[in-house]
C-alpha cells in the first residue's frame, strides 16, 4: 500500500491540480526507459506540462521533449494517452504522409507513457515531442488578426491532420489556437495537440444522445453537433470554420454571451440557416473573403453522418492562395513578419475548454427530464433520418452513477458503500385487505422487513405452523441487466 500524501487541490472544473514536480525528477515508463523532467512550461485545465529529455545519468543540456502529467483521479490525460497509443505511432504517421504525398503532417508523435508516484500521490504521464509557440498567443500579440494568406495555409494543414484522425475513426472536438503549436525549429508547420476530448465519431442515422457530453469543447468554437453531445466529422470542420472566421475578422458574434451556452448554440443554429447573412455580419464593414464563404457554404450542405470531401475543402484554400499570389508551402507569417523559431511559456489567458458545465450556467439533468439546454428542434441534425435514443431504464441509476463517477482512478483509495433496502409503500387495495383481516382475528406479522409476503393470521386458541415464505419475482420488464446499468 502506498503511503498517503497530501491530495492535490481541486480546480473549479472538479479536476485535481497536479503537485508541482521539482526539476530533476526521473520518470520510468512502461518499457522501463527513464526520462528526466526539466522546468514547467505550461499548466492546463487538467494537468501540467514539463520540458523533458531521455535520462542517461547526467543532467541534459537540452530538453527536446515534453512530459504531460496529471493525477490518476483525473480523466482527460487517460483519454489522450490511449488515443496517442492507438493513433500516433511514428510509423503510422509516416506511412500516411507518404501515401498522401505530403511534405509534412502536423500530427504529434507518441513516444512513451507510464505512471509515477510523487510525494504519496500517483500520477500518469505521457512523453511527446516538444513544439513552439501556440497560435492563440500569436493572435493576441498581433491585435487579434492573422493575414489572410497565413489563415489559408493553416487551414490546409489542419484539414490534412483532420483527415488522418478521421481515417482512424476519431474526432478531435477541440480545435483552437491554444491547441495549435508551431514547429520548434521551423516556422512552416503547425501541429494539432491536446486530444483530451477525442472520441469515436458516429455515422449512424440513429444515435444515442449523451447529456454528459453536451456542450463539450471550447464554447466559442463548439460545433452544433457537439452542443447536442454527438461527435461528428463535420463537427471538426465546423470548429475549424469558426476559428478561420475569428482569425481573419478578429472576433465571433457570440463572444460576449459565452456564459449562456444554449444561447450560443441557438446563434450557431441561426447562422447556418443563412450563411451569407451570418458572414456579412461577421466581417462588416469589410467583405467576407470568397474562400471563407465557399468553405462555410460547402460545410452547410453536409449531413451529420457525411464523410467530408477533404480534397474539395482543401482546394478552396489552395485556389484562394493562388489568387493572392501564394502557394500552400512556405513560412507562416503573422502580423507581417515571420515568427522566430523557438518556444515560450504562455502566460496569456486562453479560451477555456468546457468538459462539464458548472451548475450556475447549466444544470445537468437526468435522462428522464427534458433538458432545457438542448433545443426541442435540433435543426443542426438532419431531422428526416435522425432518431434520438434515450435509455429510460437508466433513470433509476442516478445515485449509482454519482457514486461511480466520484470514485478516483487510484487503487490505494478505499471506499465504504452501504446498501439499504427500499421502503415498500402499500397500495390502497393492500390497506383495505389488512383492515378486513384484522376484524377476523389477531395478526402476527412474521416478516417486519420490506418483503412482499403476506402476514399470517393466527386465530385465538389455535396454533399453526408458519406458512412458507412467498417469493415474489419481478416482472421481466422490471429487471435491468448489467449491460443496461453501465450502457453508455
Amino acid at each position: 500500500m502506498a503511503a498517503k500524501g497530501r491530495r492535490p487541490a481541486k480546480k473549479a472544473n472538479g479536476y485535481k491540480l497536479p503537485e508541482p514536480i521539482a526539476p530533476g525528477e526521473v520518470l520510468t515508463d512502461l518499457s522501463k526507459k527513464q526520462w528526466i523532467i526539466g522546468k514547467s512550461i505550461g499548466v492546463g485545465g487538467f494537468g501540467e506540462i514539463y520540458s523533458a529529455a531521455a535520462h542517461n545519468g547526467k543532467t541534459p543540456l537540452e530538453y527536446p521533449l515534453v512530459v504531460k502529467i496529471e493525477p490518476h483521479g483525473n480523466g482527460p490525460l487517460f483519454v489522450e494517452m490511449h488515443f496517442y497509443m492507438r493513433n500516433a505511432k511514428p510509423d503510422d504517421i509516416e506511412t500516411w504522409r507518404k501515401k498522401k504525398k505530403l511534405s509534412s503532417l502536423g500530427m504529434p508523435k507518441f513516444i512513451a507513457n507510464g505512471s509515477h508516484e510523487y510525494k504519496g500521490t500517483k500520477y500518469r504521464f505521457v512523453v511527446m515531442e516538444r513544439y513552439g509557440t501556440d497560435l492563440w498567443k500569436l493572435f493576441l500579440e498581433n491585435n487579434r488578426r492573422f493575414p489572410e494568406v497565413t489563415v489559408y495555409k493553416l487551414a490546409i494543414q489542419i484539414i490534412d491532420v483532420l483527415e488522418y484522425i478521421h481515417n482512424r475513426t476519431y474526432v478531435h472536438a477541440d480545435i483552437k489556437g491554444a491547441n495549435l503549436l508551431l514547429d520548434l525549429k521551423i516556422t512552416n508547420q503547425v501541429y494539432l495537440v491536446d486530444f483530451g476530448l477525442a472520441s469515436h465519431y458516429t455515422t449512424k442515422p440513429d444515435y444515442k444522445l449523451d447529456p454528459k457530453k453536451a456542450h463539450n469543447g471550447t464554447i466559442e468554437y463548439t460545433s452544433r453537433d457537439a452542443h447536442m453531445g454527438v461527435p461528428t466529422m463535420r463537427g471538426d470542420l465546423e470548429i475549424l470554420g469558426f476559428n478561420i472566421i475569428q482569425w481573419i475578422s478578429g472576433s465571433l458574434p457570440w463572444e460576449k454571451s459565452l456564459k449562456d451556452v444554449t444561447g450560443v448554440q441557438r446563434m450557431k443554429e441561426k447562422a447556418f440557416e443563412d450563411i451569407v447573412t451570418f458572414l456579412k455580419e461577421c466581417f462588416r464593414p469589410e467583405k467576407c473573403p470568397e474562400p471563407v464563404k465557399d468553405f462555410m457554404s460547402l460545410l452547410s450542405e453536409m449531413k451529420f453522418t457525411d464523410t467530408p470531401n477533404y480534397l474539395k475543402f482543401r482546394q478552396i484554400f489552395v485556389e484562394g492562395l493562388k489568387k493572392l499570389g501564394h502557394k500552400p508551402d512556405g513560412s507562416l507569417e503573422f502580423g507581417g513578419k515571420a515568427v522566430a523559431a523557438g518556444t515560450a511559456k504562455v502566460k496569456t489567458e486562453t479560451p477555456k475548454r468546457v468538459k462539464k458545465v458548472s451548475e450556475d450556467t447549466v444544470r445537468r439533468m437526468s435522462p428522464r427530464v427534458k433538458p432545457s439546454r438542448v433545443p426541442s428542434t435540433p435543426s443542426s441534425l438532419d431531422e428526416s433520418c435522425v432518431g434520438i435514443v434515450v435509455d429510460r431504464r437508466r433513470e433509476k441509476l442516478k445515485d449509482m452513477k454519482k457514486i461511480l463517477e466520484s470514485i478516483e482512478d487510484d487503487s490505494d483509495t478505499e471506499y465504504g458503500i452501504v446498501i439499504t433496502k427500499k421502503r415498500k409503500v402499500k397500495t390502497v387495495e393492500e390497506q383495505v385487505e389488512v383492515e378486513k383481516k384484522s376484524r377476523r382475528g389477531r395478526k402476527k406479522v412474521v416478516n417486519k422487513d420490506d418483503s412482499q409476503s403476506e402476514p399470517e393470521v393466527m386465530p385465538k386458541g389455535t396454533k399453526s405452523r408458519q406458512a412458507p415464505r412467498r417469493v415474489v419475482r419481478k416482472k421481466p420488464e422490471e429487471i435491468d441487466s448489467d449491460a443496461d446499468m453501465f450502457d453508455d
